[in-house]
């Protein structure tokens, strides 16, 4: 039989160093042990040099979870799962793993949406392929309210998610049509965005030829 290793992979939690291994007991107490005894990886206390170190792509997928997560650390993890995953399919769902990971947040870094960014600079069309992606923007704008609620900042947190659905579907606006947006193209698709969901957005984006584009974002948005 091949040596089998019961690792549990943590992804949050205490601030302090957990400990090395656990294990889980199933006997009666005053018995002798029968249960479980595991290795514990917290990766959320690692750094992201010390996941990149592992030599695998799929370690580098916990990078947002490192207490030292930077956006330009992140840069590099995209970079590295691109020219590492050997096939599109693998990449695809690295890139999908990464940005749940990011949306777990131990240390509060905030990067969700430059980490969404990242991801379709580096693979174009990703947002096609992976709707769930349509999924994190929407969970994102409803903890930036939530944040915005407990701070008495609703208004900033809100000009901040318009910010960033702009910025997102700004570029693949300009990668279909070859330039950015007009002011009003951008307000219409915030608005859109808001009225029936960033991943409707993206699939007109996606689906319509550069004119009809045009004039659907022109065209006045029909209240649901």
């Amino acid at each position: 039989m091949p040596p089998i290793e019961s690792v549990a992979v943590v992804l949050s939690g205490r601030r302090r160093r957990l400990p090395k291994a656990g294990e889980r007991r199933i006997a009666w107490p005053g018995r002798p042990f029968s249960g479980a005894r595991f290795r514990i990886d917290a990766v959320y206390q690692r750094t992201v040099s010390e996941l990149r170190a592992r030599g695998s792509v799929l370690w580098l997928v916990f990078a947002p979870l490192a207490r030292n997560a930077t956006a330009a650390a992140l840069r590099e993890v995209v970079a590295e799962i691109h020219a590492g995953a050997e096939t599109a399919e693998e990449r695809a769902e690295l890139y999908t793993a990464l940005l749940v990971m990011a949306t777990i947040d131990p240390w509060r870094h905030h990067l969700l949406k430059e980490l969404i960014m990242m991801v379709e600079d580096e693979e174009e069309g990703l947002l096609r392929r992976t709707p769930i992606i349509g999924e994190m923007i929407l969970e994102a704008e409803r903890r930036g309210e939530e944040r915005g609620v407990e701070r008495g900042e609703r208004r900033g947190e809100e000009r901040g998610e318009e910010k960033a659905i702009a910025e997102l579907l700004g570029r693949l606006f300009a990668r279909r049509i070859g330039r950015r947006p007009t002011a009003e193209e951008e307000r219409s698709i915030v608005e859109r965005a808001r009225a029936i969901g960033p991943g409707e957005v993206e699939d007109a984006l996606l689906d319509l030829e550069a004119e009809a584009l045009v004039r659907w974002l022109a065209e006045p948005l029909r209240p649901s």
